[in-house]
């Protein structure tokens, strides 16, 4: 079986972002069940145009990053498609809906294509992360555009053979958004689950974990270490911006009870967030991240303002009225903390445990394939 990812990301060369670590996680997972995975992504710094990666086939296509947004779009576009015939895959699975998927669709039309909603934005969506980023400002020109790739994306999605979300509330989302005919079916995103007993930190210790960019709002959190001297903080992350990543660094610096990391390996991640007693969410705006299903995995709870399939709700704290302090107070004078944590890994050890996930592609992959194999497709 070959699979191809389209994906905007792989969580390697220097870029971090959620979408790159399930596309790795997944990927790595399947080639240790047989399965041949390549994946089409965006050039990165540092990165061949072909490269191996955990056993995948990583395909690089140049950004053309110093060209206008239009033209940079197009010519990227144009030079990838080479790479997706390259890649030659029975399946194309594109970790969110986009113009590359369109273009795999475009390039490959006699194999099978996947679509999982990550985290599609409608204009809600758009509008709360415009609050905090000026690039995404809703003047006329910006929604204008946003409305024409809507219709393009909605071409997308109807031509895929078949569509998935990876939570039910974004499932609900992408129906209206993409005027779909019904919901896509639930494809949880899968994390591992560390295979020894958690020990928490004697004393009250949370930590950041998520890039430090504008929706993110690390600030708030880097300011929660000055209001509560007798909590440990860690800002795990940072800013895909060198100079926005210097400015704060250089503010917090010399803070007593903040650590600031910098990137981190997986193993030191684990390691934290392993001692965490939560993990403080300041975005802006969220789907489901990743974050959230590792840090319940390791016991640690939820402080967030986002409360996706209400997983903040259920095993943390969800803040109101920006009110992070207030959600970090009832964290820390809460007798059932550590019985919240508890609960949250039987969550995702339910739900979302890789494996388990892992072999429901697969079955989802093999029934793809036999029906094509029964309406005499061949690849």
């Amino acid at each position: 079986m070959r699979v191809c990812f389209v994906s905007p990301e792989v969580f390697a060369w220097g870029y971090y972002g959620g979408f790159g670590f399930l596309t790795r996680t997944l990927g790595r997972e399947l080639v240790r069940r047989g399965v041949e995975v390549s994946v089409v992504t965006v050039r990165r710094e540092g990165q061949g145009e072909v490269q191996e990666l955990d056993g995948m086939t990583v395909y690089g296509f140049p950004t053309h990053g110093r060209k206008t947004h239009a033209l940079r779009a197009i010519l990227s576009r144009l030079g990838s498609l080479d790479y997706y015939r390259e890649a030659n895959c029975e399946i194309y699975h594109s970790q969110a809906v986009s113009y590359n998927t369109l273009v795999a669709q475009m390039v490959m039309p006699r194999r099978l294509h996947i679509i999982t909603f990550q985290d599609p934005y409608d204009l809600y969506e758009w509008e709360r992360i415009s609050r905090v980023d000026p690039r995404y400002k809703l003047a006329v020109p910006f929604k204008t555009r946003l409305m024409l790739e809507n219709r393009v994306l909605s071409l997308a999605c109807h031509k895929a053979d078949v569509l998935y979300a990876q939570a039910g509330f974004l499932a609900d989302r992408a129906k209206r958004l993409f005027r779909l005919t019904s919901s896509p079916e639930i494809l949880p995103n899968p994390v591992e689950i560390p295979g020894r007993a958690m020990k928490k930190s004697d004393s009250p210790l949370v930590c950041f974990l998520a890039r430090w960019d504008p929706q993110k709002r690390v600030k708030k959190f880097l300011n929660l270490s000055r209001a509560f001297p007798d909590v440990s903080f860690i800002a795990m992350g940072r800013s895909h911006d060198k100079e926005t990543d210097l400015r704060l660094r250089g503010a917090f610096a010399g803070i007593p009870n903040l650590v600031l990391t910098g990137f981190v390996s997986e193993d030191e991640k684990s390691r934290i967030l392993e001692r965490s007693w939560a993990l403080v969410n300041t975005s802006v705006r969220e789907a489901l991240p990743v974050s959230f299903l590792e840090a319940l995995v390791h016991e640690a709870t939820i402080i967030s303002g986002e409360d996706p399939n209400s997983l903040t709700t259920k095993y943390g704290y969800h803040v109101e009225d920006e009110d992070y302090a207030q959600g970090l107070e009832r964290m820390l004078h809460d007798e059932e903390r550590r019985d919240k944590g508890r609960r949250g890994r039987e969550y995702v050890e339910k739900n979302h445990e890789l494996g388990r996930v892992a072999d429901l592609h697969i079955e989802i992959y093999e029934g793809l394939l036999e029906g094509d194999d029964d309406r005499g497709r061949e690849f």
